[in-house]
């Protein structure tokens, strides 16, 4: 994932450089500005490559000097930072180009340029993410987004998007990584194939990491479709051989493996065969612990060792010392003792919490104590420093979800006094042309019609926001008013008041979950799946059964959309009036007859109190588009149950 992620953003940056190439039209003839003249020759100096990366940086800096002193803010000034950044970066000087970025970034906000601050903050979030200052990082992308959002460029607001999504799998937020994959989706055109990879891959990546091994295999397999670059479809490949092995199903695993290993290309990326070899031979050994793979694996180890390949060495460590186990364990422990070592100086902790199971296991000093109480500190550590990431990405998705409503108020105002506008224009059209021919009355009627159609649209849309700002204002703003108040005038804990910005977060997502866009086609299971599990709090438990089997993506795309508003109708019901601790929904497709059964074991109600309720009323009248059929069950203290039943 790190080697995908590292090459997929490489190439990013790099695109955002190509403005940077030579311009023979800036030189400027020495007789007239001497000073611009050795500007222009040091910025020549610092494009070639011919001088290597040290002795291009030290032009840009003789370049810089100059030009800072003669023209600060010139668009050179902000071309040779830019051009310092990517060599600090080929230098590996990391935190020297995250500062120059910042520098950047300052230049572009003094010139208020709104797409050279967004490109700036994608540049920024990018060395944040190579300094390992992953929220940082996320802000930066977030940022980023936001201002390519208002300037209407969906490919940047896609791509942002991306890597916020890589961020949050990389740091265990896989529901949020998922969430803000799927976001993704919808801004990428299908021709940006390196984001779309990167993203099917970071789903896959993050199944896989829950154990779902079945789903990472799909999106696994959706990259490799798209792919365009052959040394990406060999990771995916590997990844997905990977995931076979999790699933215990060694012979499809070893199939693939094989495979890649005839592919030539693999000799022009010595990290990427070793680790096909590597993954080849510890399968093997897994299907048949007689497989003679002794011999790959420490031919392995000796590359890594002599290419310094840090995190495959762990691999290779851990590979060794489950092979060892059972025949030689004094050999186990010290392979284990090696990884243990690395990945400490490597600031992994997933590695070190791997290595110190192994010692724990092949340990029989008093030492083994000695590794389970660090053990036991580390996942303590590790879980509390997931549990702080996950609130930041719950505030700054809070603080977007504020901004947003901002915003809704302001579209709301000026979408009154366009209709204004438009009724006076429509009313003056009319006055003027009242005594015309017959031929201009009827291109009148004509415009009027479809001045009309437009007024109506508008209407449509002025409700649906004045109802979405009703509910903030009903739901959301009393609520901040109440943890105001309580912030002023008494001294709740801190806890408490924690929980209450979490329930205003809530709340603000569910109303845009209840007014989002729905995803149709073969990504409906997914999207459907992603709104029923939204549902899952610490009180209430959510489970789908056979959603996979039912054939959803076959559904024609409008009963897709009335199937997923009933779905959520149920849910928003469940949450405001069942006090459900377990729902279950059972979903049958039989002969294209789809039967979609729902249950909770929640307070229940009596059928008078039943057939009052909007958002039931709201599923029987969906129904009846889909040419199905509803029956509600329910009794005091005895749940709620919905019987859903229609053909495709």
């Amino acid at each position: 994932m790190k080697y995908l992620k590292v090459t997929f953003l490489f190439f990013f940056i790099f695109s955002l450089l190509q403005f940077t190439s030579c311009n023979n039209k800036e030189r400027i003839e020495t007789s007239k500005i001497p000073s611009l003249d050795s500007v222009s020759f040091y910025m020549h100096r610092m494009k070639d490559a011919s001088f290597g990366d040290s002795i291009s940086l030290n032009n840009a800096n003789k370049a810089l000097k100059i030009e800072k002193k003669t023209n600060p803010n010139s668009k050179r000034h902000e071309e040779i930072l830019s051009y310092k950044i990517y060599l600090l970066g080929n230098l590996k000087q990391l935190d020297s180009a995250l500062t120059i970025s910042k520098e950047l970034l300052q230049l572009t906000l003094k010139k208020n340029d709104s797409a050279a601050i967004g490109n700036n903050y994608s540049r920024l979030a990018y060395y944040y993410s190579l300094n390992y200052k992953n929220d940082s990082a996320f802000l930066s992308y977030n940022l980023s987004k936001e201002i390519h959002l208002n300037l209407g460029d969906s490919a940047k607001v896609g791509e942002n998007l991306a890597q916020m999504a890589i961020i949050q799998s990389d740091l265990g937020d896989y529901t949020g990584s998922d969430n803000t994959a799927i976001q993704a989706l919808k801004y990428l055109d299908k021709n940006n194939i390196q984001y779309l990879t990167a993203i099917y891959n970071c789903i896959a990546i993050s199944a896989r990491k829950q154990k779902d091994y079945i789903e990472a295999i799909y999106w696994y397999n959706k990259a490799i479709d798209i792919s365009t670059r052959e040394i990406d479809k060999i990771s995916y490949l590997n990844n997905k051989a990977n995931a076979y092995r999790s699933l215990k199903d060694y012979d499809n695993s070893i199939i693939i493996l094989k495979n890649l290993i005839k592919d030539t290309l693999l000799n022009s990326d010595t990290k990427v065969k070793t680790r096909v070899i590597d993954n080849l031979a510890f399968t093997k050994w897994l299907a048949n612990e007689n497989e003679n793979v002794l011999d790959d694996l420490l031919s392995v180890l000796n590359i890594r060792l002599a290419e310094n390949d840090l995190l495959g060495l762990i691999a290779s460590y851990a590979h060794l010392s489950d092979y060892y186990k059972q025949e030689s364990p004094k050999t186990a422990l010290e392979y284990a003792i090696k990884m243990y070592k690395l990945s400490i100086d490597l600031k992994s902790p997933q590695d070190q919490l791997e290595a110190m199971q192994k010692l724990i296991e092949l340990e029989t000093s008093a030492k083994a104590k000695e590794y389970y109480s660090s053990y036991i500190k580390l996942t303590d550590s590790i879980n509390e420093a997931e549990k702080n990431t996950l609130n930041k990405f719950v505030k700054l998705k809070y603080d977007s979800e504020k901004n947003r409503e901002e915003n809704l108020q302001l579209k709301i105002s000026t979408s009154v006094k366009e209709l204004e506008l438009e009724k006076e224009r429509t009313k003056n059209l009319i006055t003027y042309t009242a005594g015309g021919s017959l031929f201009l009355v009827l291109l009148i009627f004509m415009y009027n019609r479809k001045q009309k159609h437009k007024l109506e649209k508008r209407t449509e849309v002025y409700k649906t926001e004045k109802r979405i700002a009703k509910k903030i204002h009903d739901e959301v703003a009393n609520n901040v008013v109440n943890i105001m108040n309580k912030v002023q005038y008494t001294e709740n804990p801190k806890n408490e008041l924690l929980d209450d910005l979490e329930k205003v977060y809530l709340l603000t997502r569910n109303i845009s979950h209840e007014n989002n866009a729905i995803e149709t086609g073969e990504k409906f299971e997914y999207f459907l799946k992603t709104m029923l599990s939204s549902f899952n709090t610490i009180k209430t438990t959510i489970i789908l059964k056979d959603i996979h089997t039912a054939a959803l993506a076959e559904i024609a795309k409008e009963k897709q959309i009335e199937l997923y508003r009933i779905l959520q109708e149920l849910m928003v019901n469940m949450r405001k009036h069942s006090e459900a601790s377990l729902v279950a929904i059972t979903f049958q497709n039989i002969k294209n007859h789809y039967s979609i059964n729902y249950s909770d074991n929640g307070i229940g109600s009596n059928l008078e109190e039943l057939t009052s309720q909007n958002g039931l009323n709201n599923v029987e009248t969906r129904i009846k588009s889909l040419n199905g059929t509803v029956t509600f069950e329910t009794a005091l203290n005895n749940g709620f149950k919905a019987f859903i039943s229609f053909k495709n």
